[in-house]
């Protein structure tokens, strides 16, 4: 399947991702206020980016299906996931007042290759290149749940987080858009795969720095 082997042609940072310090001091809750509402206005900001960059895969559609399915997915991340980080920003941050001098240099660079991938390749290219995101979370939002007792998530810090990205909701479309992925490996060329793999490669690099600058609340580079 298509997925699994950019995975394992990726392992090595793929689970850097998956598994970043990031990830694991928001698990156990020593992970900062401070630094959790950093993530989240920063993320807040990706997912209005990440959102137009759906409309760049409509764009780059080429059956009703992956209009469809683009149309679908920008609207699940402006109503579902954007909706939850600004419910929990309100609670010290008001979304409101954020502009582009807010946005850092981390995020411009993550949201605007995205897109500069849709405007120069494919369909395919740019559902890669949205897919660590898409996928990533599911995976990463599953294991923490399974980590994490019913009972000590009942008052965990970050409860609202852990509950959005471990959802039956949200496990769903993590596996309709790995599906939807998947459905295209019949159709790949050794030479397609490569360019794939490149985009893929570099989106997860950079869901890694996504989480560093997080940790070190560092908007320049």
């Amino acid at each position: 399947m298509l997925f699994q082997k950019l995975i394992k042609e990726n392992l090595k940072i793929w689970n850097e991702y998956i598994h970043h310090n990031f990830v694991k001091r928001l698990e156990d809750e020593t992970l900062s206020k401070e630094q959790f509402l950093f993530y989240l206005k920063q993320d807040y900001m990706y997912l209005i980016n990440y959102s137009k960059c759906y409309a760049r895969l409509a764009l780059n559609a080429n059956t009703v299906e992956e209009l469809r399915f683009a149309i679908k997915f920008q609207n699940y991340t402006l109503e579902g996931e954007l909706e939850l980080h600004k419910s929990i920003l309100e609670l010290g941050i008001d979304t409101s007042h954020f502009n582009e001098k807010d946005e850092s240099l981390i995020n411009i660079a993550y949201s605007r290759y995205i897109l500069s991938v849709g405007e120069n390749g494919d369909f395919l290219d740019m559902l890669i290149a949205l897919s660590a995101c898409a996928i990533g979370y599911g995976y990463i939002g599953n294991e923490i749940c399974k980590n994490i007792s019913k009972e000590k998530l009942q008052n965990h810090l970050y409860k609202e987080w852990i509950l959005t990205y471990s959802s039956q909701e949200f496990q769903a479309t993590v596996k309709e858009f790995e599906d939807f992925v998947n459905s295209y490996s019949d159709q790949i060329s050794e030479e397609k795969f490569k360019k794939l793999n490149s985009i893929f490669h570099n989106v997860v690099r950079l869901e890694i720095a996504f989480w560093e600058h997080s940790l070190k609340m560092q908007t320049n580079i």
